[in-house]
């Protein structure tokens, strides 16, 4: 996708600017100055219509603004956001012997919820430090002629600016690849996946649909959500809510948003596994793009705390994966937030929770809840090289509590590795796009999955309890000197060193049976397996059905493996004749 006119002078001018701070700053250190003055100047360029009027309308209350006044604010300044101070980024400059007690009385005048935003940057410390070195007057001046008028530099431009800086400040600091971001692409296609079922959106006179991110990051996932659905129908009332670990991040997270007249407590801080800033509520979509792979030891206690004491009523009562990836610990909690009468989840993740855990694991157990309770709906593998700080492999899950008839207890696969297009320049370790026509075409396959009609080699459509399987313990007699088996208690002891163990496939329809019509069905479909694969070579094995564990895995690639024959003896020979030819002739020209 094409970035906005005026994306890259932009980021060329602030990244300029970030010189200044070279040898009074170390460079992980530019993002946390760098961002509140970007944040401050756009707040001051998108009050700017109405800021006098709002230092006049705060002028009789002296400083002591309550939440009637707060509210009055608001309105005039016709913004979720206000300045009542005087001063403007410009006019700040003028007494350049007092610039940074200005600039301190400048943000002293911010709305509560906008002076939280500048808070979380300790930008008090940034403003001392800048002053100290000098350089505080030529930075601001530098900003205050930066034009982010929003009729200059819309929403979607404003995004893409914070995303671009946000991935060259975060490589400087080395943070965890994909932590705060997610190329709009990728954030457009899962939007239009989570769509797809999503009945009355256009047809509806005005429709209201409410949107969550609990790892929001930068928002970007929720604006997008509120474009697109606007996008389908320009009444659509879409209510956006988020939860941001990283300080500064959520900063940006919460004036963009602020930006668009969304009030700013639905971008809230804190980690939304321990600190779960929307426990009671529940929501139409929720989508998300968590961090890969990230080790959860150190915020454990309350996770296993909650899956032990609340069990299913809790939000992890399928299970807690390994503590080396959090990723499904994630989509439980998305999962959590799911409305009764239906709502839709969408979540990139990589490769790992597809197959992790063994037949009883934690993750294995997550899998099997979700494969059980036919939520999944859905999985997108995406082409790698996509993501900014990683060229993994990643994939799209699309889950739903409220599937169409003809999808339920069944799984869409489609296979976009090969849709992405080469970009002419990288930007990090991205080096692909999904352009528009490629987005189009994953969400018509996505789509018309089900469509009889439809024979196309990159979609697959599974049974959910394909996924499943039942790890056997095949067990062989113990044997003693004389050649006769160990009896203990009239029956064969087993051998360990002869102890195998097996996957057998569950039985078709397994998902549709009671409990102990499963049961049965495990044991006989076993049986029967040990019948047909094991005794014509192994007469005297066993099962020991107690051993018996279920095990749930999705081996996406493997659903798209194509066999290539080996090549013919006759052609090989011939090539190794050839070259063997090749290096005679060459050792002769040798002299050897």
């Amino acid at each position: 996708m094409a970035a906005p006119i005026g994306f890259e002078d932009k980021i060329a001018f602030v990244w300029k600017v970030a010189d200044k701070l070279r040898g009074h700053f170390k460079q992980h250190e530019y993002g946390s100055v760098i961002l509140p003055l970007l944040v401050l100047r756009r707040l001051d360029a998108v009050l700017a219509a109405t800021k006098d009027s709002v230092v006049k309308k705060a002028e009789p209350f002296g400083g002591d603004i309550g939440p009637g006044q707060d509210k009055l604010l608001k309105r005039v300044a016709g913004h979720s956001f206000y300045n009542v101070s005087p001063l403007t980024m410009k006019t700040l400059l003028h007494d350049d012997k007092n610039v940074a007690a200005n600039l301190r009385a400048y943000i002293r005048g911010l709305s509560p919820s906008a002076a939280e935003v500048i808070e979380a940057y300790n930008f008090g410390d940034k403003i001392a430090r800048m002053d100290k070195a000098g350089i505080l007057y030529a930075v601001l001046g530098d900003f205050a002629d930066l034009d982010l008028r929003p009729d200059v530099v819309d929403n979607a431009a404003m995004g893409y600016v914070f995303e671009e800086l946000l991935r060259k400040f975060s490589e400087m600091s080395n943070e965890t690849a994909g932590e705060h971001y997610t190329p709009r692409e990728v954030i457009r296609l899962m939007v239009d996946l989570l769509l797809v079922d999503a009945e009355g959106i256009e047809t509806n006179p005005k429709p209201v649909r409410t949107v969550y991110d609990p790892t929001a990051g930068t928002g970007g996932m929720l604006t997008a959500a509120i474009d697109r659905i606007t996008e389908l129908n320009k009444r659509a009332i879409v209510d956006v809510h988020g939860q941001e670990l990283n300080d500064e991040t959520w900063a940006i997270a919460r004036s963009d948003l602020m930006m668009q007249g969304i009030p700013p407590e639905r971008m809230r801080n804190g980690n939304s596994l321990t600190e779960d800033a929307y426990a009671a509520e529940h929501f139409d979509f929720i989508l998300a793009n968590p961090p890969y792979g990230v080790d959860w030891k150190g915020y454990s206690g309350p996770i296993k705390d909650e899956h032990t004491k609340l069990g299913w009523t809790g939000r992890f009562g399928a299970g807690l994966p390994r503590i080396s990836d959090g990723s499904l610990l994630f989509l439980q909690h998305m999962l959590s937030k799911m409305k009764p009468d239906g709502s839709r989840v969408g979540i990139v993740l990589s490769g790992s929770p597809l197959f992790s855990g063994a037949a009883g694991s934690g993750e294995s157990e997550i899998r099997r809840w979700i494969l059980q309770s036919d939520l999944l709906e859905g999985i997108v593998a995406l082409p790698d090289q996509m993501f900014y700080n990683t060229g993994i492999s990643t994939y799209i899950w699309v889950l739903s509590n409220a599937k169409a008839n003809g999808h339920r207890g069944k799984v869409v696969l489609v296979d976009a590795r090969e849709l992405g297009t080469k970009m002419r320049r990288s930007l990090g370790d991205k080096r692909k796009e999904l352009t528009g026509d490629a987005i189009a075409e994953v969400v018509r396959l996505y789509r018309d999955a089900l469509d009889p009609e439809l024979h196309d080699p990159r979609v697959k459509v599974k049974g959910s309890e394909e996924f499943g399987f039942q790890r056997i313990t095949v067990e062989r007699p113990w044997i003693d000197d004389l050649g006769k088996p160990v009896l203990k208690r009239g029956k064969a002891t087993p051998d360990p060193k002869l102890r195998d163990q097996e996957d057998v496939s569950l039985p078709a329809g397994f998902h549709e049976l009671e409990e102990e019509a499963q049961a049965k069905a495990l044991v006989e479909s076993a049986e029967a397996y040990l019948e047909s694969e094991v005794h014509p070579y192994v007469a005297d094995a066993w099962i020991d059905h107690s051993k018996t564990k279920l095990g749930y895995e999705i081996p996406f690639t493997r659903q798209f493996y194509v066999y290539a024959p080996p090549r013919a003896v006759d052609e090989i020979a011939t090539e190794i004749r050839t070259l063997q030819k090749q290096i005679e002739v060459g050792m002769e020209g040798l002299g050897l």
